[in-house]
């Protein structure tokens, strides 16, 4: 079974989300050109974790639903001995690790241009930006089985966080709108609600189909 499983996940890799996660790679590559790799506070170091990273992290999330939008694949994949909420959270373990990995990179470009500024907070609230608004993408689409509101609804969001000064602790612009670090951990307990929510709602159906 282990190693049905890691030829399953080698295989979704490359067939399923490699083409994503470039993609993804190309659009990081971008900040450089649009944001400084200098910054002289927190508030604008954290301006591509808070502004450019969410974008990239709902175009992966959203991706992540795409395979199954062919007619059949989903009741194919049911079929087998891996299921299909069990595709979604590989893919979802998957593009938030690429995302990671994205993030630390930034960091490091950071340190390499001689910035000093807390490392550890930076990398901390852009990984919970990431699974935040993830987790939004995620339950958007288990809700409606909709590939249009999997990606309308966090954009959306994200559109009111940067408007509007209303959301309070799940802002997703924590640190450029100067507010707590605790914000990060409602942030994080509402990932973790989305999540459970999410994959029980993916079970359920694959119990009734």
């Amino acid at each position: 079974m282990r190693s049905s499983l890691g030829r399953f996940v080698r295989l979704e890799i490359k067939t399923n989300v490699l083409k994503t996660s470039l993609i993804a790679v190309l659009g990081w590559g971008l900040i450089p050109i649009v944001f400084t790799l200098t910054p002289q506070s927190l508030a604008q170091a954290a301006m591509p974790t808070e502004l450019w990273m969410p974008l990239l992290a709902i175009f992966c999330f959203g991706s992540l639903f795409l395979p199954e939008q062919t007619t059949g694949v989903a009741a194919v994949i049911n079929s087998k001995s891996i299921q299909l909420w069990t595709v979604y959270a590989v893919r979802f373990a998957w593009y938030f690790g690429v995302l990671a990995v994205l993030n630390v990179t930034l960091l490091g470009l950071y340190q390499i241009q001689g910035t000093t500024l807390a490392a550890g907070v930076l990398l901390g609230n852009a990984l919970v930006k990431s699974l935040f608004i993830g987790s939004i993408t995620l339950g958007s689409y288990c809700c409606s089985q909709s590939l249009a509101v999997a990606y309308l609804i966090p954009t959306v969001y994200f559109a009111l966080c940067i408007g509007s000064n209303q959301l309070g602790a799940l802002n997703l612009l924590t640190l450029m709108r100067q507010r707590p670090l605790s914000d990060n951990w409602l942030q994080l307990g509402v990932a973790a609600l989305f999540m459970i929510i999410s994959f029980l709602l993916a079970r359920r159906r694959l119990v009734n189909s």
